[in-house]
């Protein structure tokens, strides 16, 4: 695998990952389960999506692989990482969306009582007021896209460090003669 293609699957692997990711928060928020104290469905259903196509490409990428190069763990781990962090600016354009156009009301909602509620623990501080100052950041796409890299990278980053052993292939320094072989045979019997 080129360095082109290793960063074009990641790349592609990546924006699939993060609007998978993106469809598990709206199919939540549609189904309110954030709203009903119930995070732990969300959370199981990205562990799925992350895991099942870890898995795929894992596998994908070993059978690309040139077969005298191998697929080592470092370049496994690499891959993994990198698809990460594309599916995390994917899934962080997803929650500013969400967060500003989609759901805004909820979101504004949640984020008002949150704010209350530290502001209240703070009443007579001067933190108060820099609780308050500090809502407008949780909109902001920048801090939502670069929360969404650092949240894929710790999801899956451990996930990815004990998928990307089972993905390691050993170099076959023979297997291009091998091959030449086989293809000089049938083709000499053939014709």
């Amino acid at each position: 695998m080129t360095k082109k293609q290793f960063w074009q699957n990641a790349s592609n692997w990546g924006l699939i990952t993060g609007a998978a990711l993106f469809v598990t928060n709206i199919i939540a928020w549609l189904l309110k389960f954030e709203q009903n104290q119930m995070g732990w469905p969300v959370e199981l259903m990205h562990f799925a999506v992350i895991c099942s196509l870890i898995l795929y490409t894992g596998y994908r990428n070993t059978r690309l692989c040139d077969p005298r190069e191998g697929y080592p763990y470092g370049r496994a781990v690499g891959y993994i990482f990198a698809m990460l962090m594309f599916a995390g600016i994917v899934y962080g354009v997803g929650r500013f969306l969400m967060v500003n156009f989609i759901a805004r009301d909820y979101y504004d909602a949640i984020n008002a009582k949150a704010m209350e509620t530290m502001a209240a623990a703070y009443q007579g501080s001067p933190m108060a007021e820099q609780i308050r100052s500090m809502s407008r950041w949780l909109t902001n796409p920048i801090v939502l896209i670069l929360s969404g890299i650092i949240e894929m990278v710790i999801k899956g980053g451990v996930l990815g460090l004990v998928l990307a052993a089972f993905f390691n292939r050993k170099p076959e320094p023979f297997a291009a003669s091998v091959s030449q072989v086989e293809n000089n045979y049938n083709g000499q019997s053939n014709g």
